[in-house]
């Protein structure tokens, strides 16, 4: 397998060409020739050693950092060449934080701070509180965020992600430090997103998680994308052992690939 942007002769979808990019602007790539594709309606998940690139790739997308090469179109709009506000009515970012800013504002405000990218007002306000509903959260639209568990908390940011209405949602490990219920609600929660129509890449340490959720799985070494394709041609023994190392093994069972911790010294 090898990585490639879609052959398909069109410009629709977020598609990613050759980013090369570093965290200092001397210091070395942290990622280097990155080449990916999502399109409207579908999970596509980043997977990973630690350190790899995977959060530079998403910061490199949406603007948090600047590539020092490559581009980033959105439906046939470069944004490596759009103003930030543009930028941001395209791509909706989920950072890689486990708490909610200003913990003082309820669920709705702190979902109403994702509208920089949309009119204020009377009818954005209403469409913060449609989103907490939509999100689960309606009955706690008035709590504060201290008040709410990491889930919600989770809920709330990528609530205000969705306030700005961009038609691509990128999120950077938004279920770590979540217990499994949690993370569950999550992903499904992406799921039920991509089949309205959002196109959605999401960094993921998991790899049952993102095997089990994700249409898709780019897997990134070294800073760069090493396969990509659909989760039961990428998730493999071969796979696992090349990025972790001997420490696990993959099954099948019930006709879906899970990763199994090897017991040291013994059988997995």
């Amino acid at each position: 397998m090898g990585t490639a942007v879609s052959a398909e002769p069109t410009t629709s979808g977020l598609r990613i060409e050759g980013l090369v990019a570093a965290h200092r602007r001397r210091g070395a790539p942290a990622i280097s020739d990155v080449d990916l594709m999502v399109g409207r309606g579908e999970i596509v998940g980043v997977i990973g050693p630690n350190g790899c690139g995977k959060s530079t790739l998403v910061k490199s997308v949406v603007g948090v950092l600047t590539p020092r090469a490559g581009r980033v179109t959105v439906d046939g709009t470069d944004t490596t060449r759009t103003r930030p506000a543009r930028r941001a009515r395209l791509l909706g970012y989920v950072p890689q934080q486990d708490t909610v800013q200003a913990p003082a504002l309820t669920v709705v405000e702190s979902i109403a701070l994702g509208l920089h990218t949309r009119p204020r007002g009377a009818d954005g306000f209403e469409r913060a509180v449609t989103i907490a509903e939509e999100l689960g959260l309606g009955g706690l639209s008035l709590r504060r965020a201290t008040e709410l568990s990491g889930g919600q908390r989770q809920r709330v940011l990528i609530g205000r992600a969705l306030a700005g209405a961009a038609p691509y949602l990128l999120l950077d490990e938004p279920v770590s430090n979540l217990d499994l219920r949690y993370q569950v609600e999550i992903m499904d929660l992406l799921r039920g997103l991509a089949d309205t129509g959002t196109g959605v890449l999401v960094v993921l340490h998991d790899l049952n998680l993102a095997a089990a959720h994700c249409d898709r799985l780019a897997v990134m070494s070294d800073g760069r994308i090493l396969y990509e394709g659909a989760a039961d041609r990428v998730v493999t023994d071969d796979l696992v052992r090349s990025l972790y190392g001997p420490v696990a093994t993959v099954a099948e069972i019930d006709g879906a690939r899970y990763v199994l911790p090897r017991r040291r010294g013994g059988a997995s």
